[in-house]
């Protein structure tokens, strides 16, 4: 596999973006949970992540490998936990939402490489102490790769008030 870099996403990958997103959607599907079977994330969702500049891609200069958002500030979700505490409670942290990797790309260890691109770009270029993250409960893949590249777990956030969801975070 050719080296991945990290990118911001410009307007020109959302068709590829869109690919991944819905790709990501049926995978999810197929594990039988109910994480993004509601539409979300939509275009315009990818959309207005890549117009406000937080919208991260992993690509090898010719396919987009994976995608991630990145929240730099206080995640409204992210301000009440249960059964836990955050670890860097009350320090500036930046929030990973909208994970994807391409199924072209899936059993290639591009997750860890995302999270590790990421990991490196956010301490370069913000004043962050850590990175949050959560995740459907039974989203074992999710799970499994952010515990392997250091998150911990936390407790349970609600995503919009309802959505319960497995919340992690990374010091950095």
């Amino acid at each position: 596999m050719a080296a991945l870099t990290l990118r911001l996403a410009t307007p020109t990958d959302l068709e590829e973006v869109m690919n991944i997103i819905e790709a990501a959607q049926r995978f999810i599907a197929q594990q039988g949970f109910n994480q993004w079977q509601d539409g979300y994330p939509a275009q315009t969702d990818m959309l207005a992540d890549i117009m406000a500049q937080r919208l991260y891609v992993l690509t090898d200069q010719i396919h987009i490998a994976a995608v991630a958002a990145v929240l730099v500030g206080v995640d409204p979700n992210y301000r009440l936990i249960e059964t836990g505490s955050w670890l860097s409670y009350g320090r500036p942290y930046a929030a990973i939402h909208r994970v994807a990797v391409g199924a072209a790309f899936r059993g290639q260890h591009v997750g860890e490489q995302l999270f590790s691109a990421l990991v490196m770009q956010l301490r370069q270029t913000h004043q962050v102490a850590s990175l949050r993250v959560d995740t459907h409960e039974a989203n074992q893949s999710m799970q499994h790769l952010i515990t392997k590249v250091g998150f911990i777990n936390c407790g349970r956030i609600y995503i919009d008030g309802v959505a319960p969801r497995c919340a992690y975070e990374l010091i950095l």
